[in-house]
């Protein structure tokens, strides 16, 4: 069975309630991927994802404790992957921070950007070589380390039930289940950024670190997409983006402007956050 994503992108890109949670489009959309997604994965290990006439892509099931490769597919993230397709000739450089199993990096790839990712619990890492093998991925270059606003070693928290919540210890307060602590490799993701165009967050509470770490001379020549954890992270994020001259636009607002602090979302359950010098580009749909 082949998933036909484009159908999705193709909603999404044209109804900006699509993106709101609020909205019932967006809560229909949501419902109808979520069963096309586990109807897909029911009884096929391996399925393959349609995104466009010639372009498709494998991302074989994988557990990740209380969750799994079917969780991955949700409105949010495929919203984003959706804004990937739509900017095809607006970036070429993508850093992919927070790579998880490969979903994003492999479809970056499809879509003919050059791509760094970065995963740091190295038995995901194994799975995301796998996955990035399979799709024959030749445009990304895969980090196994954790992204971060400085160099080195740091001890990593694995949360073993869900594997997506994982994280260099101390970002989150108050980790919860059976846990696992290790040391892994660390990089100052401000020392590398200036290689890239956009780059995408996902890295479970040092959104902010990473953010700051980007010298402010450059902000303006860089796009970000990110989730926000947390009222600090939110605080840290909205003064940066003042005085670098960056404006946060929001999904759970249909990508508008923010104007003040109160409007930022803290929990990513509340979508994704644009950071940009330039108009976002839903602003066009």
């Amino acid at each position: 069975m082949k998933n036909d994503l484009l159908e999705y992108f193709t909603e999404i890109s044209r109804n900006i309630s699509a993106h709101i949670k609020t909205e019932n489009r967006y809560i229909s959309l949501s419902e109808k991927l979520s069963n096309s997604i586990k109807n897909t994965y029911d009884g096929q290990p391996s399925p393959t994802f349609h995104i466009g006439e010639n372009l498709s892509f494998k991302l074989p099931f994988h557990n990740m404790g209380n969750i799994n490769t079917t969780h991955l597919f949700g409105i949010d993230e495929v919203i984003i992957l959706t804004f990937y397709y739509l900017a095809r000739n607006r970036y070429k450089n993508i850093l992919d921070l927070g790579a998880n199993i490969g979903l994003h990096s492999i479809v970056l790839n499809l879509l003919g950007y050059n791509v760094h990712c970065y995963e740091a619990d190295p038995e995901t890492f194994s799975v995301l070589q796998n996955n990035l093998h399979l799709n024959d991925c030749k445009n990304v270059t895969a980090i196994n380390s954790a992204a971060a606003n400085f160099d080195g070693v740091a001890e990593f928290t694995r949360v073993c039930g869900n594997l997506t919540g994982s994280h260099l210890t101390g970002a989150k307060k108050h980790p919860y289940g059976e846990l696992e602590k290790f040391s892994v490799n660390v990089v100052d993701i401000g020392k590398i950024v200036h290689q890239f165009d956009l780059v995408k967050i996902d890295i479970e509470g040092l959104e902010a670190d990473v953010l700051c770490s980007v010298p402010t001379a450059i902000a303006n020549n860089i796009d970000f997409m990110l989730e926000i954890n947390g009222i600090e992270n939110a605080k840290r994020i909205f003064d940066y983006t003042k005085n670098a001259g960056l404006d946060i636009f929001l999904q759970k607002n249909g990508w508008n402007k923010v104007s003040t602090f109160d409007e930022l979302p803290l929990s990513h359950k509340d979508g994704s956050v644009f950071i940009s010098a330039k108009p976002p580009l839903w602003s066009f749909l």
